[in-house]
């Protein structure tokens, strides 16, 4: 894996993700770039984003914006409910609790939605249903993709507010050091079930 493979990615993710409303096939692109880059496949960076960005437009264009507005909802709901306009009593904390648990659900299938996406051919809502299950059958892999995730998060919120000279490392990289930190444990999952059925081919 090359550093210059990741900073290439970073400015075809980011410059793919400027209209907004690309920012789905971007992702699947981005996502399939930093399997392959984990797998050291080779082959040129700009290649493997392109040829997925293009495969997986159609698919992931609509699944890229309903993912942004379901974003967008829920973070307007988490800000509103925990600060502005907090509602009081057990209402309140169940309406809290509740947009707590959808965010959460929301993190999980991003983890998983592009790779699963770029992966496997499915229809829209079984790519979705996909990534569920591959969240709960690989549970250990989730949760320390979370882990990771939160503790990279929180690193570069406070580089950028105390240590400018680390925050560069997250400028140039950005979000994805976070897509090819998690490539490691979806590139396992992704290899096993592919060993699964391999195994069941053979016994037949």
């Amino acid at each position: 894996m090359k550093l210059g493979d990741m900073i290439i990615l970073h400015v075809l993710w980011l410059l793919c993700s400027l209209p907004v409303i690309t920012a789905g096939p971007a992702l699947a692109a981005a996502h399939y770039a930093a399997l392959r880059i984990v797998r050291d496949e080779g082959g040129s960076v700009c290649s493997m984003f392109f040829k997925a960005f293009r495969i997986n437009f159609f698919q992931a264009l609509p699944l890229g914006v309903i993912s942004l507005l379901a974003g967008a909802v829920i973070g307007t709901d988490l800000y509103l409910l925990s600060g502005p306009v907090q509602p009081k009593g057990a209402a309140g904390l169940f309406m809290l609790a509740l947009t707590v648990f959808l965010s959460i659900l929301y993190g999980i299938l991003m983890l998983w939605l592009w790779p699963v996406l770029v992966t496997f051919e499915n229809t829209w809502m079984g790519t979705i249903k996909s990534a569920y299950m591959m969240a709960a059958s690989n549970w250990g892999a989730t949760s320390a993709m979370i882990l990771q995730d939160l503790v990279l998060g929180i690193a570069a919120v406070f580089s950028i507010a105390f240590l400018p000279q680390a925050a560069i490392i997250f400028l140039i990289f950005g979000c994805p050091l976070f897509f090819v930190v998690n490539a490691f444990h979806i590139r396992r999952a992704f290899d096993r079930i592919r060993e699964n059925s391999s195994k069941e081919d053979e016994d037949e």
